[in-house]
């Protein structure tokens, strides 16, 4: 009997409601943050301006002078020799500016320059080169066979201190004679440029100098010169 009663009374309550298979269940609303979102945008306008700086440094160049033809060392430089090439403005490389070639004819090469190469400070040095008749030997020596102190542009005598040698001819074809010890090979020639030593002037250890002599002087000088037995003695300190 109670069980009948609790049955009708279940009955007369209506049952919960069953929630369909598409209905959502609440949520609560997101919290907007929009100082992550200005972060965002900044970080957004930052890369944006780093590449554009980029961009305008990449084509931020300037006019330079490269070398079209061969130069031999020793030769002035003409506007034959160089075309213009371009170069980043903020390197490091001590180049010549297209805008400075007209000072160039001051200036021979104190090295070979090979066409495709950018002119530098260093290959060149300032005065007139060689003239006709003209040409360059290579003289390496220790420290003691030359003055202290001598620099570029010193005039200087060059003298045989090896044993009697023979030498050869203006040709380079024969023998003329021998050259004694102490003998002049060259008088009063220009030190055109010194290999190695500080700022161009020579300190100590093995150095090579090259000097600008007559043609007519080279061949006993070369000769003296691959052997090491020329010692040189200063005329003037200034050419």
């Amino acid at each position: 009997m109670k069980t009948r009663e609790r049955t009708a009374a279940a009955g007369g309550r209506s049952a919960a409601p069953v929630p369909q298979s598409g209905d959502r269940l609440p949520f609560a609303p997101r919290e907007r943050k929009p100082a992550l979102a200005a972060l965002a945008v900044l970080l957004i306008l930052a890369g944006a301006l780093g590449t554009a700086v980029l961009v305008l440094r990449a084509g931020n160049q300037v006019a330079a002078v490269q070398i079209s033809q061969r130069i031999p060392a020793g030769q002035g430089i003409s506007e034959e020799h160089i075309e213009q090439v371009m170069m980043p403005e903020d390197s490091d490389i001590p180049y010549i500016r297209w805008n400075q070639r007209g000072g160039l004819d001051e200036f021979y090469a104190t090295t070979d320059l090979v066409p495709g190469s950018v002119l530098v400070s260093e290959m060149i040095q300032e005065g007139k080169g060689l003239e006709d008749g003209q040409t360059v030997v290579g003289v390496t020596m220790e420290s003691g066979q030359m003055p202290g102190g001598l620099t570029d542009g010193a005039r200087v005598d060059a003298y045989f201190v090896g044993d009697n040698a023979t030498s050869t001819d203006e040709t380079g074809t024969g023998s003329t004679g021998t050259v004694a010890t102490g003998e002049v090979l060259a008088e009063g020639v220009k030190v055109q440029s010194i290999v190695e030593g500080d700022e161009g002037t020579v300190t100590s250890g093995t150095v090579t100098v090259n000097l600008l002599v007559d043609k007519t002087q080279a061949g006993p000088l070369v000769a003296a010169a691959s052997e090491k037995e020329v010692g040189l003695t200063l005329v003037s300190s200034t050419s």
